[in-house]
């Protein structure tokens, strides 16, 4: 979020310097891969002991094979998914700092590096929280690595098993106070799925993932997948066949975990880091960025295969070695363009969905993106009205990711007729999505706001006094809330609901400045009126209708000179014919407080009357003058 905040504080919404630092954040976990596969192979373990060339040959492959594989375009193009490439930055850099430790030679150098591996490690939980498993891990470069390997290996086996140990015992404490239950059938809050269906799909899903990391064509990969959920180990058939995969290549990795501990840490090292997202936490099912980290190492053993395969082709089979060498970069360039191609899909917000569209097409998801773009983003017609409405259609009846979302679905109808300005249908789809949840507080909200813009103020303070009680005091409440009193003629009541949106802002209060004034100057509190009126001015010197109110709140309070001086600002701005029409319509333009047009449009009339008698003059004596 710090990251986020500089990006805001030098860029704001101009999203070049989002990607820019993370496509560095990127290019700077590469480089670490690099460098920690390179002391992994030339001070722990040996791959050649002949040659550091191998091991550098080894590094490169791999870390370019990680770093350009179209499979991580979604945790690098994803400009929110910093969360989870930063967070596998600072956990490779505390990886890299506990093997150096590992690897010191005196105290000094030992317990600096521990630190800085423990403020890496701190670094990377305050990014996402999936870090936690770099304690099992280092557990795992310990079995593989370092074990029997000198006198401190007993006692850095014994801490890291139990530090293991707590993290595990912390995770079921956690799983039991949010009532996880693995085996129940029943779908956990508002998921479409029980614990147990996800446990179940979680296999097959971590199969997919390996497809997508070995064979990452851009026509596979997608922002949202469909997913076929397992409902028991036969259902779907791939769901047994999976779960038995895993345990195999678990197993075959805990008992080669001597003879080939890059296989078994570099198998371990991907699941172990599934742990979080890819087993009891109902999460959504599936999402390509959760693989940047878990994946790291996981080319490391192809690399090696390579490697060895171009120093036995060199020494036996110059033809397979011409053929080795030049199928490399070939492989390499392959992943570029599928990288490159993917991110075209990201060139926009509607190819992106229009892709994940195409790829799921059971997925209520894409099609609820499409309609927000159609009925908000485009321009207001009467083809990309029904295009939105048909899209939020077609999505009530496919695969929702939560329980909620067919009656946010629902909703967005609502929003959608609201939008176009057809008020009593936008009514009609706000009841029937809260007679689908009672509770569902962006239809509470949109009703009420419905309500108020068809002039129902009663039934529209019923419904906002509704969500006030059931839900978190937001400012927004109270600023509905203060609108609907006003038009209700209930000033004092208006002004401390404003009061108490004010309370609850802690940025931009000055939104709330202008409803204050409104209320203060009905209330009978003229000057404190005038000063909230006047500091909304501030921001919008020739607002009309900030300047209407100044202009009745000066003539309730008698100050008739200062009413004819706002009067004239006003008329200065904006022409009497713009002036008259703009009064008029607001007498229910009720998405607004309300205006004493009746009080204040003499005033205005007869200024203007002034100033247009003033120029004719003017107009005369000039040209007597001339004649």
């Amino acid at each position: 979020m710090l990251s986020f905040a500089l990006n805001w504080y030098f860029g704001q919404a101009d999203t070049f310097g989002y990607h820019l630092v993370n496509i560095l954040i990127h290019i700077l976990s590469t480089l670490f891969l690099f460098n920690t596969i390179t002391i992994l192979l030339t001070k722990i373990y040996r791959v050649n002991s002949s040659s550091k060339h191998d091991a550098y040959v080894i590094a490169l492959l791999a870390s370019c094979l990680w770093a350009i594989n179209p499979v991580q375009t979604q945790a690098v193009t994803y400009i929110v998914q910093r969360m989870a490439s930063l967070a596998a930055l600072f956990y490779l850099l505390a990886l890299r700092q506990y093997l150096l430790a590992r690897l010191a030679q005196n105290s000094i150098s030992l317990f600096s590096r521990l630190l800085f591996c423990m403020l890496f490690f701190l670094a990377a939980i305050g990014c996402k929280e999936n870090a936690i498993t770099l304690i099992p891990t280092l557990l795992l470069v310990e079995l593989c690595f370092f074990y029997k390997s000198n006198k401190n290996s007993k006692v850095f086996l014994y801490i890291l098993s139990t530090a293991t140990a707590i993290v595990v015992v912390a995770g079921a404490m956690y799983i039991f106070s949010k009532n996880y239950i693995p085996f129940s059938p029943e779908p956990f809050g508002d998921r479409p799925f029980s614990i147990k269906e996800r446990l179940l799909t979680q296999p097959a899903i971590l199969i997919f993932y390996v497809s997508l990391l070995f064979y990452p064509s851009p026509s596979r990969l997608s922002i949202d997948h469909s997913f076929p959920l397992a409902t028991s180990i036969f259902q779907p058939w791939t769901t047994l066949p999976s779960i038995v995969i895993i345990l195999v290549l678990i197993i075959f990795a805990l008992f080669k975990l001597k003879k080939y501990p890059l296989i078994s840490f570099a198998i371990l090292f991907f699941f172990i880091n599934h742990l979080i997202e890819s087993t009891i936490i109902p999460l959504e099912l599936i999402f390509e960025h959760r693989n940047y980290l878990p994946s790291l190492f996981l080319f490391l053993p192809v690399a090696v295969g390579v490697n060895k395969v171009l120093a036995y082709s060199y020494r036996h089979m110059r033809v397979l070695y011409g053929c080795s060498v030049a199928s490399i970069p070939i492989l390499l360039i392959f992943f570029g363009i599928g990288t490159y191609v993917r991110n075209s899909a990201w060139a926009s917000e509607e190819r992106l969905w229009a892709d994940a569209l195409a790829k799921a097409p059971e997925n209520a998801r894409p099609y609820a993106k499409l309609s927000e773009i159609y009925g908000w983003k485009k321009e207001k017609n009467q083809t990309n009205f029904q295009t939105a409405l048909s899209l939020l259609q077609i999505a009530i009846e496919k695969e929702n990711p939560r329980l909620s979302f067919k009656t946010a679905l629902i909703d967005n109808i609502g929003k959608l007729y609201m939008n176009y300005g057809l008020l009593e249908q936008a009514e009609k789809y706000f009841k029937e999505s809260l007679e689908g949840n009672p509770n569902f507080l962006n239809s509470q909200i949109d009703l009420a706001q419905a309500l108020t813009l068809q002039g129902k103020f009663t039934e529209a303070l019923e419904q906002i006094n509704i969500v006030i009680s059931k839900n978190d005091k937001q400012s927004r409440f109270f600023n509905l809330q203060g609108l609907i009193l006003l038009w209700l003629n209930r000033p004092h009541e208006a002004a401390e609901a404003n009061q108490q949106a004010m309370q609850r802002t802690f940025v931009n209060k000055q939104r709330y400045f202008y409803n204050t004034g409104v209320a203060l100057t009905s209330a009978g509190h003229f000057s404190q009126g005038r000063w909230f009126l006047g500091q909304a001015l501030v921001n919008a010197p020739f607002d009309r209708r900030i300047l209407s109110s100044l202009i009745e709140n000066r003539l309730m309070a008698g100050d008739q000179p200062k009413a004819r001086l706002y009067t004239l600002q006003l008329l200065s701005a904006h022409g009497i014919v713009s002036l008259t029409t703009f009064l008029e319509q607001a007498r229910t333009e009720y998405a607004a407080v309300p205006i004493n047009i009746d009080l204040i449009s003499p005033l205005i009339q007869q200024i203007a009357l002034e100033t247009a008698t003033n120029l004719k003059k003017d107009d005369s004596t000039n040209s007597s003058g001339s004649t």
